[in-house]
This record gives C-alpha cells, structure tokens and sequence, in this order.
C-alpha cells in the first residue's frame, strides 16, 4: 500500500493509517484586512470513505459510504492565540443496511467541532441512525477520525474514518 505523505503526520503522531480509503480534497483562502490586524481563513474539506459496524440489539448494522470533512482554519492576530479549526463532520452520505433483517438504515448528522489546530488530531463523535423512513426509533453510533492538516499552508491534508459501536 502506498502511503499518500500527507498521512505520514497521522502515523508520526501515533494514529492508525485505515484499511485502503479514498479521500478527494478542495481548498480555498480568505484574508481579511482591518486597520489593526490581518486575519486568514483557510477553508478545506474532504470526502472521506468509511465502513464499519455497529453492533447491537435488534440487529447489528453495516455501514459504508462518504463522510464530508470540512476544515475552517482560522488565525487569531489580535490576540497571539494559535489558530483554531472549526471542523465540521457531516455523516449523511452514510448508509447501513442491517445484518439480519436488510433493513436500509439514516444517519442525518452534522457535527461541528472547535478545536486547537495541530499536524494531527483524533476526533469521536456519536450519532442518531435510525430504520429509513421512521426516524422516531433511533440507535446510537459512533465515528472516529484521524485528521491531517498543513500547520504552515493552515490546510487539511488527509483524513480517515470508521464506524464503531460507542
């Protein structure tokens, strides 16, 4: 398998490099000038494949598809604090189907984190996926992911996930 070097942060840090996934990223930067101070904004995001399972009664869940990673980096002149990441994790490209039943299975979640920006951090989350069509008998998940970021370019390089029971 060949390493893409932006996840050699993720490895140098001490995360786990996922089973073969595909990531696509885009970028874009933003500067705003006042009359005291300089702030950039750098936004990335990334389509990021994932499987796994969530184990439990009725039955357990397969899920697959895309997880949308979007990283907003932004810089904190006026105050000399490092850089913040408002990482955005949106789940709804993400299905399950159930292992005994075949039952489709939605997860409508969108999450939004503050975070300190470092070459590389580790994120869990949990979310509502329920039987599509009947969102009122909802089941509880979880998501982890690795994330790379550029700390000079103030950009996501890389990401990874996986669903887990929580």
């Amino acid at each position: 398998m060949r390493i893409q070097p932006s996840l050699y942060v993720l490895l140098a840090a001490g995360l786990s490099l996922p089973a073969v996934a595909q990531t696509t990223l885009s970028a874009s930067t933003t500067t705003a000038t006042s009359t005291s101070s300089t702030t950039t904004t750098t936004a990335t995001s990334a389509l990021v494949s994932v499987k796994g399972s969530v184990i439990g009664a009725p039955e357990n869940v397969n899920f697959s598809g895309q997880v949308r990673v979007s990283a907003r980096v932004v810089t904190d002149p006026d105050f000399g604090n490092p850089p913040t990441v408002l990482l955005s994790i949106d789940l709804s490209g993400v299905t399950g189907v159930g292992a005994s039943t075949g039952t489709k299975y939605a997860i409508a979640s969108q999450q939004t984190l503050n975070r300190k920006l470092n070459a590389a951090d580790f994120v869990q989350i949990t979310f509502p996926f329920y039987p599509s069509g009947s969102p009122m008998s909802s089941r509880l998940g979880a998501a982890s992911l690795s994330v790379g970021y550029d700390v000079g370019a103030l950009k996501l390089t890389g990401a990874s996930a996986q669903i887990m029971t929580p």
